[in-house]
């Protein structure tokens, strides 16, 4: 199953990615020099930093291998 928003606009999805990844790295420093203790809150932030970059890197490759074909 493919997103509707992948299939309107593929770039938008891409641009989203890109500009969510550094959000993550920028929390995660927040939380270390806030010296915050959340053991989730840095668990969560490395998985959404893998989905981040994952996601990114499939919607790059659709968008240059089959564009229009979604």
């Amino acid at each position: 199953m493919v997103s509707s928003e992948l299939v309107e606009d593929p770039q938008i999805v891409n641009l989203g990615a890109a500009v969510i990844g550094p959000e993550t790295s920028n929390c995660e420093k927040e939380l270390i020099n806030a010296k915050v203790q959340a053991p989730r809150l840095h668990v969560g932030n490395r998985f959404m930093k893998y989905y981040v970059s994952m996601g990114y890197e499939i919607s790059s490759t659709l968008e240059l291998e089959n564009p229009n074909e979604y």
